[in-house]
């Protein structure tokens, strides 16, 4: 095999595999997140929750950030290339949006744990800090935080061939090299997630001693175990790309060099493809290890779902039907 054919085959099976997971890991985090924003919001269970505050406005970000995402990959088949190499406009928009989005659902995820390890602490007044106003407040500084910082620096980016956006100025390429990516954006959030998501764990498996109803003690249980195994992913999805593009910053790259440029082209796919799961796992984890979280999702679907639509377009509108007395199960929905 000739070393064109060999850099032919690389490139093509870069593109066909960005452009099959990108539509998989959209169509399934839309889903999912849609899922979970609907049984957050539906329950009163979850209502006036701080950690269920968090995790719904993480869900609204990830289907933000998959939306982007998709659109951006489907201009680029649509065109055939990438538009951020030809516009520099372009590529300040999409490094704004696409770098907002994700420091706003890393430090939203560092507020949950932070939040949970609040809430379920032995300390009185450590669960008095734990509230709705401070969560509400807190959302709205890390948005605006990750908004300026983005339009900041986000504007130093261009257009240059042959890789798409980015930077020429050594001081910020120093500054994205040593701090944005593998602080700000890596170890500073994994770090403050994984720990006080252990700590939070550890509370919550002595939180029997602790005299509380039962409801609200099996749901810091679930929002805890929630919480842990969302730090897990999280740490899992996003440590590679942070390392790769510390690499990629760091590097310098020969533009003569097919076979490496076609190599690293294919990398960059596998590793944002991770990446990107990052923001349509939440579901499906959450599905997976807690048959609480599924019992709650079957009765969001069929009795506030299924029997809003059913009534809205029923023909007998005007019939009188006995309510339903409530079951245990449906109290603790509820």
């Amino acid at each position: 095999m000739s070393l064109s054919s060999t850099i032919a085959r690389l490139v093509t099976i870069a593109q066909v595999y960005t452009t099959t997971t990108n539509f998989l890991i959209f169509i399934f985090g839309l889903i999912g997140n849609t899922l979970n924003i609907l049984v957050f919001t539906k329950l009163k269970l979850f209502q006036n929750n701080q950690c269920i505050f968090y995790l719904t406005i993480e869900s609204i970000i990830n289907i933000n950030f998959l939306t982007f995402n998709f659109l951006l990959r489907f201009l680029t088949t649509l065109y055939g290339s990438d538009l951020t190499q030809y516009s520099s406009i372009w590529c300040k928009i999409k490094v704004i949006i696409s770098q907002t989005l994700a420091l706003f659902a890393l430090y939203t995820i560092c507020f949950t744990t932070i939040d949970q390890f609040f809430s379920t602490s032995y300390l009185v007044n450590l669960r008095k800090i734990s509230t709705l106003k401070l969560a509400r407040l807190l959302v709205i500084i890390s948005f605006c935080f990750s908004l300026c910082h983005s339009i900041c620096f986000g504007s130093f980016f261009k257009s240059i061939l042959p890789v798409d956006c980015a930077l020429t100025n050594p001081i910020l390429i120093n500054y994205y090299s040593y701090f944005f990516f593998p602080i700000l954006c890596g170890l500073l959030p994994l770090l403050i997630s994984s720990l006080v998501s252990f700590f939070a764990y550890r509370n919550v498996r002595r939180i029997i001693q602790r005299q509380l109803p039962v409801l609200r003690r099996r749901l810091d249980q679930q929002l805890t175990k929630f919480v842990f195994i969302r730090v897990i992913f999280l740490v899992l999805f996003v440590t590679p790309i942070v390392i790769y593009r510390i690499y990629t910053t760091k590097v310098i790259i020969n533009p003569n060099d097919s076979l490496r440029l076609a190599i690293e082209r294919l990398v960059l796919a596998i590793m944002y493809s991770l990446f990107s799961m990052n923001y349509a796992i939440n579901f499906y984890i959450f599905f997976a290890s807690s048959s609480r979280y599924r019992r709650q999702l079957k009765y969001v679907l069929t009795k506030k779902c299924w029997h809003y639509w059913k009534q809205r377009f029923s023909s007998n509108r005007n019939q009188i039907h006995p309510l339903p007395i409530p079951s245990v199960c449906s109290i603790e929905h509820e």
